[in-house]
């Protein structure tokens, strides 16, 4: 009965390919999907002779794709080249760098693809050339796995089925060919070979259900490793108030680190600090504070970090400290305080210099006047739309309207802090976009080439000019947040917004 036999396998040839281009179907969908929602890392600063702005999308899983668009502001680039270089490899460990290639219908902008292939502190590498000369922007990025893809449950129920199928067909096709294998033509199998293909049959299902159990505890494993060892969890922000006899509240912090398997490397200072944090009075946000903790080293243990707070009204407050580790891993940790009434004859706090406070509730976006008599006003007030690309656009003058002469606070000529109504979104930016400066220079350093990063590297200013620009784009819809702080004749200024995005 070799007919049959060959009709058998004929069908199962059939089935397979049938199977195979469900498969297809199924898994290139899945594939194209997996890059969505992954916050943007955004640069707006020199490359050389060439302006550009560069916009980083990275995966929310490792290894994968990071989306880069740069776009060259002005000059005539005839060449723009992508390279990932890991904190602890530097370029002599990186790949040969990828070509960006010009976006069909625009004039400037480039776009390229990069395998970020391990966890931890990364620099993307941005080199364009002309005949105006040639130079690179360094743009740090954080290389984490954020989520764990899921699988759709009518996915989980197609699989299911596919496999059960398959499972048959390998049962089925195991019985056919102890059965009637060598069998002549027209000839019936004995009931001993019928017997024997049944035993046959029970063995190869329990076979094939013991390596899917096989397979399913290792991927379980696989899994469990992922989830405990590779995704990652922010560094628990941990805090001790205190109240000292002379009556001043003192905020003692820990960063009990989640995360020491991919960055076990110690805090550098950002903007002269190495500990910024932002407390937030919720639900209102009427109060805002801008704190700069200071290291305390106790005994064996982690450092401590403390701060004497100002006179804060009493409320509920969200805060967020800003680190920055040595490899160039940077880090948001938060954590809610509540505090009660101070007492009216407590000691005044002697601030730190750079410590700011805003007893002030958020305005609408629009022109503000602040001390000084100077005028703030947004050169765009929407509306605004979430995930597409923006530059906020302030216009700072004297009452006459002059440009008012901006000073240096923290490095920088202005500093904007942007927060969902609800806590999920926080971003600190700064004319240079979202990226740590400090984590900027210690790539440039580590090359030997200081001359990659903007320079000076001890005062990472954007040029002084009467309209300050922050890039960025809203990541969801919603209420948000923003304060602009900047420093005029010796004094530092905060304008506190709310606006919507759609």
């Amino acid at each position: 009965m070799s007919a049959p036999i060959r009709g058998s396998v004929s069908t199962a040839s059939l089935w397979w390919r049938a199977l195979t281009a469900v498969l297809f179907a199924l898994l290139f969908p899945v594939a194209a999907r997996a890059h969505l929602g992954s916050p943007n890392v955004f640069f707006e600063g020199p490359a050389g002779p060439f302006p550009v702005r560069v916009t980083i999308e990275t995966p929310v899983v490792v290894p994968g794709l990071a989306q880069i668009n740069v776009r060259v502001l002005s000059g005539r680039p005839e060449s723009v080249t992508v390279l990932p270089v890991r904190w602890d490899a530097g370029t002599k460990g990186a790949p040969p760098a990828d070509p960006a290639r010009l976006v069909s219908g625009e004039t400037n902008l480039y776009h390229a693809q990069l395998w970020l292939m391990n966890s931890g502190a990364y620099s993307v590498f941005v080199d364009v050339r002309g005949p105006e000369g040639h130079g690179t922007a360094i743009v740090p990025v954080n290389s984490l796995s954020l989520q764990r893809l899921g699988m759709p449950r009518w996915m989980t129920f197609v699989f299911a089925g596919l496999g059960t199928l398959l499972l048959a067909l390998l049962i089925s096709v195991v019985g056919s060919a102890i059965r009637e294998s060598g069998l002549p033509v027209g000839t019936e199998p004995t009931p001993g070979r019928r017997r024997l293909a049944g035993a046959g049959m029970v063995l190869s299902a329990v076979a094939a259900l013991s390596l899917l159990g096989i397979g399913y505890n290792w991927w379980n494993r696989v899994d469990n490793d992922f989830m405990h060892n590779r995704l990652y969890q922010a560094s628990r922000l941990q805090l001790e108030p205190q109240t000292q006899t002379n009556g001043l509240r003192r905020l003692q912090m820990s960063f009990e680190s989640a995360y020491g398997r991919a960055d076990h490397t110690p805090l550098v200072a950002d903007h002269g600090h190495l500990v910024h944090l932002f407390l937030v009075r919720k639900p209102a946000a009427d109060v805002f504070a801008h704190l700069h903790p200071v290291r305390e080293q106790s005994g064996k243990g982690s450092p401590h970090y403390t701060v004497t707070l100002p006179e804060l009204p009493a409320g509920d407050y969200q805060l967020y400290a800003d680190i920055t580790h040595e490899s160039g891993l940077t880090e948001t940790l938060t954590n809610t305080l509540h505090l009660d009434a101070v007492a009216t004859n407590s000691v005044r706090p002697t601030p730190d210099a750079d410590d700011t406070l805003t007893l002030a509730p958020v305005k609408a976006f629009g022109p503000t006047t602040l001390a000084g008599d100077y005028r703030l006003t947004p050169v765009n007030t929407g509306p605004f739309r979430a995930k597409q690309d923006t530059t906020l656009r302030f216009d700072l003058t004297t009452s006459n309207g002059t440009p008012a002469p901006l000073e240096p606070y923290l490095g920088m000529y202005g500093h904007l802090i942007i927060e969902r109504e609800d806590g999920s979104v926080f971003t600190h930016l700064h004319p240079l976009g979202s990226i740590s400066m400090a984590s900027q220079k210690r790539f440039a350093e580590r090359e030997q080439a200081g001359y990659l990063a903007n320079q000076p590297l001890d005062l990472l200013c954007s040029p002084a000019a009467a309209v300050l620009s922050f890039p960025y784009a809203f990541p969801q819809p919603g209420v948000y947040r923003v304060w602009l702080q900047t420093k005029l004749a010796g004094q530092v200024q905060t304008a506190a917004y709310s606006l919507k995005v759609d």
